[in-house]
């Protein structure tokens, strides 16, 4: 090893001894260029463009954030499994009822709910939606939604109650 370096140290030598002052102070300044050029590929630019991307991306990832802060506060807001009550079609009729909707055709069985409306608001089904999960914890399994003329809508909802973890 010590003799490939002492090889090498002798022909840079003579190379070196070799130029005139002129040819030697050129490639001493195309040295310097070449290792400044290389620490600004490698170290600087990446780290300016990558600070420049974040900041791009600060506003989405905000936004994000704050969505999530209000997902976990509705998941807070949801009752817990051992306080949510079992479904039935009294209930559901009742949640129906308070907020002015019939539903053409309603079944309830084993925490499944059914319902067919042929013509309601969106607004109206989107707060019986809100308030049957948080009384019950149902959730949406299959939503098909028709626009109708004068801003009614027809609706064909399947609802499902979460099974505990415990359950088969």
């Amino acid at each position: 090893m010590n003799q490939i370096v002492s090889t090498l140290s002798e022909t840079f030598n003579q190379f070196w001894e070799a130029r005139i002052e002129r040819e030697r102070q050129f490639l001493v300044a195309a040295a310097v260029f070449f290792v400044l050029a290389l620490i600004y590929l490698v170290g600087i630019d990446p780290a300016l463009t990558g600070r420049e991307e974040i900041r791009k991306s600060l506003p989405l990832l905000h936004q994000q954030a704050a969505q999530m802060q209000q997902m976990a506060q509705e998941l807070v807001a949801l009752p817990s499994p051992e306080n949510r009550h079992e479904v039935s079609r009294e209930t559901v009729e009742a949640g129906l009822a308070a907020n002015g909707l019939k539903a053409q055709s309603l079944s309830v069985s084993d925490g499944v709910v059914r319902a067919q409306f042929n013509s309601t608001t969106m607004s109206a089904l989107q707060t019986w939606l809100l308030e049957v999960q948080r009384s019950s914890g149902l959730f949406a399994d299959e939503v098909k939604i028709t626009g109708l003329e004068g801003g009614t809508i027809s609706a064909s909802l399947t609802l499902r109650q979460p099974v505990p973890n415990g359950a088969n």
